[in-house]
């Protein structure tokens, strides 16, 4: 059966993008990455992603001017930003959800399934 939920995951770090694609597949979600912001608006277009994580600091374009051009293309698809302080507001122009980087993978975990409006299943195995 496939996920409904796939998420972009968008940091030309591959480390964090190697982690941050982890915890997300560990918690059953179908996760893509992209380590630049061009690379990751050609999976944007092409694939039916319902959440996108991007690092505030990209090559070529930081992760808000991304958001920006993301929600021109497709609004409706939630856009969370990862950044060193949350508090700065041209990072949250565009984004959904600002979260700081290196929170705890629970937390992390809670914030996405907010967004992407995933409950638990039920008894039955149907999402409640």
């Amino acid at each position: 059966m496939s996920n409904p939920s796939l998420i972009l995951c968008v940091d030309e770090e591959s480390t964090s993008l190697t982690a941050r694609r982890l915890i997300l597949s560990i918690a059953g979600y179908d996760v893509m990455t992209a380590a630049s912001g061009e690379a990751a608006l050609k999976i944007f277009r092409r694939y039916p992603v319902v959440l996108v994580i991007t690092d505030q600091y990209l090559p070529q374009r930081t992760g808000a001017e991304l958001a920006g051009e993301m929600k021109l293309l497709k609004p409706d698809v939630p856009v969370v930003l990862l950044a060193a302080s949350p508090e700065d507001p041209a990072v949250a122009q565009h984004a959904d959800l600002v979260l700081t980087k290196g929170m705890n993978p629970a937390d992390f975990l809670a914030a996405i399934a907010k967004l992407v409006g995933r409950q638990p299943a039920t008894e039955d195995g149907n999402q409640g």
